[in-house]
């Protein structure tokens, strides 16, 4: 009975484990460039901005998080911290935001970022056919890499003062986060507005270290990409000839 049990749980893992790519890449597309700029135009104080932040983005992220990772023990481990920081963070959010709640919420949204690129780089650039759920894992391969120096951004602007010139107040933790997301994704693709400007060695170090990832990211892909589809082509006309 317990064998059988496992066996249907790692089939049903693994019939789920390249839609849940898929899933988490429109979760976090919708978190991040709708989502997160809508929550600075949200009302600050009273439970309607939290509550309606866990129900659109944080719980329907966290569960398909969990099952991008349920095939990896140490990325599911990770990915459980995170969450556990996270909803701390949501409490402690529903009776007093303060800086501690922006803490929680970016370290717990680094940790599952480094987590989760592990898993899905391995998904991406493994052997076998290029799939649809593989190109689109792609695309959440990117948007993990900006949320996780974003992350890292947030934690060196809590810790460090005037680390960054244009960002909002630390306590105000939903601005702060949409701010760190957006400055990471215009470095990441070399943007550069410049109406957020890292002024700390530190940060301006992590940009030029994305901005460099930005920048070989796509070539790197590519390549992959076309030498697993021409492979798995040559392996499909071998086996035809036989």
């Amino acid at each position: 009975m317990q064998a059988n049990a496992r066996d249907v749980s790692v089939s049903w893992q693994e019939r789920w484990a390249d839609p849940a790519l898929t899933v988490l890449a429109i979760e976090l597309a919708v978190a991040i460039f709708i989502i997160s700029p809508l929550g600075v135009l949200a009302p600050r104080g009273g439970l309607v901005l939290p509550v309606v932040l866990t129900a659109l983005v944080v719980t329907p992220v966290l569960l398909t998080a969990v099952l991008v990772a349920s095939n990896h023990g140490a990325a599911k481990a990770a990915v459980f911290v995170a969450i556990a920081m996270i909803v701390v963070g949501i409490g402690f959010e529903l009776q007093h935001p303060s800086v501690l709640v922006t803490w929680l919420h970016l370290i717990g949204a680094l940790i599952m970022g480094c987590a989760l690129i592990t898993v899905v780089a391995r998904a991406v650039f493994a052997s076998g056919r290029v799939t649809y759920h593989r190109l689109v894992g792609t695309l959440l391969l990117y948007l993990l890499i900006g949320t996780t120096f974003a992350g890292l951004y947030g934690a060196v602007g809590l810790m460090v003062p005037h680390a960054f010139s244009g960002m909002p107040p630390r306590e105000d933790g939903p601005a702060v986060i949409a701010h760190v997301l957006y400055f990471s994704f215009a470095t990441f693709t070399s943007l550069g507005y410049g109406d957020v400007i890292p002024m700390h060695p530190l940060t301006r170090g992590l940009s030029n270290l994305e901005a460099v990832i930005g920048q070989l990211f796509p070539a790197t892909l590519i390549a992959r990409m076309v030498t697993l589809e021409l492979a798995g082509r040559h392996r499909a006309e071998t086996a035809n000839a036989r």
